[in-house]
C-alpha cells in the first residue's frame, strides 16, 4: 500500500484448482480488491466456466492443465495461487517459479520433503515469494494465544493442549489424495504448537485408530493423540478426528506458571439461551470453510503484501514449512512402530 497516497497495488492472479480449498481462494481474490483473477486452472472446464457465469466474471479465462503454460507465458501475471490436489503441487509450483511468477500454495508444496526443499530452493533463484499456506497463524484468536505466550504473559509454559476435529467426514474420494491424516490435518496443530512455544520438540509419540472402516481401507486412520516434550521442559498434547457430528471443533489452550490461555470454538451467533437449570449456546461452525474465513482472507492479504515489498519477512518460512512436515512423518514413525521418537529438524 503507498501510505501517502492510500491506494493498493493490483495484482494479476492465476488460480490453480477449484476443489476444496480452490473455492475458498476463489472466493478470497474475487473479494479482494487488491487482486485481479485473470485466469483459472481447471480440468473441468464446464464447472469452471458455470461458476464464473454465477459471479458475472466473463473477463476470467478458464484453462486446463495442459494449457498451463498460457498462463506462464503472460507477462501479467505476476503470481500463481495453487490449489489443486496434493500430487500436482510439485509441478505448478516449480513450473511458476522458473516463469518469474510467486506462488501461493496450499500445503504440502510437494509429496517428499526433499522436493519441498528444492521448491523454496527454486523460488530462491527466481527472486520469488514461495508462501505455504497454514492457515491457523492468520487466526486473530490464534494469533493472540501466540502473542500472549511470548509475552510471558502466563509464565514459563508448562503444558499446551490442542483438540482438531473436523465437520463433516471428508469423502473417500478425498481421503485417498489428502496424503494421510497426519500430513493433511495433525500438520496444522504440529505447526502451531511449535510456533506458540518458539521451539522444537525433542520426543514425539503418537496412538491412532481407525473407527471408520472405509479409512481402515486406505491404511489411513480417523483418530489421533500426539504428545511431545519441548527442551524448555513443556509437553504438549493434541486430541484429532476426522470426523465430529456436532460442528468444526478446534481449541487451544496454554497453561504456564503464571496463568493460562485458552481459545474456545467460535459459534455462528452470540444467542446464549436458558431455560429449566441449563444453558445453550448456538452451534460451532459446520466447517473449516466458516471457522477460517477470515485466516483466510489475512493469509492473502499478507502474501500480497510480501508482493508489495519484496523486504517484507513472510511469517511463514522455509523452514517453518520443512519443520511441520518432518514432525508429521515422526508421528507416522512413531505410530507405526509405536515408539517414542527423537526429533531433530534436519537442514535441506
Amino acid at each position: 500500500m503507498d501510505r501517502k497516497s492510500g491506494s493498493y497495488s493490483r495484482f494479476s492472479l492465476a488460480l490453480c484448482g477449484l476443489g476444496r480449498a480452490g473455492h475458498i481462494h476463489f472466493k478470497g481474490i474475487r473479494m479482494n480488491h487488491r487482486c485481479r483473477l485473470k485466469y483459472i486452472v481447471e480440468d473441468e472446464i464446464d464447472k469452471a466456466e458455470n461458476i464464473l457465469t454465477t459471479f458475472n466474471m466473463p473477463e476470467v479465462t478458464v484453462v486446463s492443465g495442459k494449457e498451463y503454460n498460457v498462463i506462464l507465458s503472460d507477462p501479467e501475471i505476476q503470481a500463481v495461487v495453487v490449489a489443486t490436489p496434493t500430487f500436482t503441487h510439485e509441478e505448478f509450483v516449480t513450473q511458476a517459479l522458473k516463469a518469474g511468477k510467486a506462488v501461493f500454495c496450499e500445503k504440502p508444496i510437494a509429496e517428499q520433503i526433499e522436493q519441498v526443499a528444492l521448491c523454496y530452493d527454486e523460488a530462491e533463484r527466481a527472486g520469488k515469494p514461495l508462501f505455504c499456506a497454514f492457515n491457523r497463524r492468520f487466526d486473530t484468536s490464534m494469533a493472540r494465544i501466540q502473542a500472549k505466550v511470548a509475552d510471558g504473559e502466563v509464565g514459563k509454559v508448562h503444558v499446551i493442549k490442542t483438540t482438531s476435529r473436523d465437520s463433516p467426514l471428508p469423502s473417500i474420494e478425498y481421503l485417498k489424495i489428502s496424503g494421510g491424516m497426519f500430513h493433511d490435518t495433525a500438520v496444522h496443530d504440529l505447526d502451531m504448537i511449535c510456533w506458540i512455544l518458539g521451539e522444537e520438540p525433542e520426543t514425539i509419540h503418537t496412538m491412532a485408530h481407525s473407527h471408520t472402516p472405509a479409512i481402515s481401507d486406505l491404511n489411513d486412520v480417523d483418530t489421533i493423540i500426539i504428545t511431545m516434550k519441548f527442551p524448555s521442559g513443556a509437553l504438549s498434547m493434541t486430541d484429532a478426528s476426522r470426523h465430529s457430528t456436532y460442528g468444526y471443533d478446534q481449541r487451544v489452550e496454554v497453561f504456564g506458571a503464571a496463568g493460562m490461555v485458552q481459545c474456545h470454538n467460535p459459534t455462528i451467533d452470540s444467542v446464549v439461551v436458558m431455560k429449566d437449570q441449563s444453558t445453550m449456546t448456538s452451534a460451532a461452525p459446520y466447517s473449516f470453510p466458516q471457522r477460517y474465513e477470515e485466516a483466510y482472507m489475512s493469509e492473502l492479504d499478507h502474501f500480497l503484501d510480501l508482493l508489495s515489498d519484496p523486504m517484507k519477512t513472510p511469517k511463514l518460512t522455509k523452514r517453518d514449512t520443512l519443520r511441520a512436515t518432518q514432525l508429521a512423518e515422526a508421528c507416522v514413525t512413531s505410530f507405526q512402530t509405536g515408539q517414542v521418537v527423537s526429533f531433530k529438524y534436519k537442514e535441506y
